[in-house]
């Protein structure tokens, strides 16, 4: 069954019309991977699309609730951890569960990189909206590591909080994909990415300081 989409009036939005939200959204994406969020504009889409901003207003209230609108893929894959599912490994191979954990993952943030780049930026300017959107697409990947860290037999009777440096990597995870070398041409991050994960499964939490 095909979801229901209303305009920003109410109206619910016919064959065509979402066939012109769908252009709009594509040239929002085009134009975000070119010149960035903040030289991207209602016009400039409006014009990509070859329409109008009013054209626009009818679909979305600005260009934020559209880069929301993109982010919905990236939110579904990254929210229900099926990236991760196929991963095997935490009671053995421990080293390659670990290496495929972060290239699923870095995997996932290439495929969504023009519209997460846009979650990370108005997150760290303090927009709630893109700050929930971007715990959603980690919680995927918490989740994974978490499992990860918790199941494995050597975690048993270890100090610290195996939740807390699941969090902790979940972190690093992120900043080294957010930044474009990495994902480019990261492979010693990816290393040692996967080497930090993979201590944390086998000898209990590392990230863990002790209070005095």
């Amino acid at each position: 069954m095909t979801q229901e989409i209303r305009t920003t009036t109410g109206r619910p939005v016919g064959a065509r019309g979402r066939k012109t939200r769908a252009q709009l959204l594509a040239c929002l994406e085009e134009l975000l991977d070119e010149a960035g969020y903040h030289a991207t504009n209602v016009v400039s889409v409006a014009r990509r699309a070859r329409t109008s901003p009013a054209t626009f207003y009818q679909y979305f209230p600005d260009v934020d609730a559209a880069v929301l609108e993109l982010a919905g893929t990236a939110v579904q894959e990254g929210s229900d951890g099926l990236v991760y599912a196929e991963i095997t490994g935490w009671w053995g191979g421990v080293r390659r569960a670990a290496e495929d954990t972060v290239d699923a993952f870095f995997g996932f943030w290439q495929r969504h990189q023009v519209v997460l780049r846009v979650v990370d930026l108005r997150s760290a300017e303090g927009d709630s909206r893109f700050a929930d959107v971007r715990a959603r697409v980690l919680s995927g990947l918490r989740g994974h590591l978490e499992y990860a860290i918790t199941s494995h037999p050597s975690v048993s009777g270890a100090p610290g909080d195996p939740i807390a440096e699941a969090e902790a990597l979940t972190a690093l995870f992120a900043a080294a994909a957010g930044h474009r070398d990495s994902v480019a041409a990261g492979s010693d991050v990816r290393r040692m990415l996967a080497h930090l994960l993979t201590t944390a499964v086998t000898r209990g939490p590392v990230l863990w300081v002790p209070t005095a």
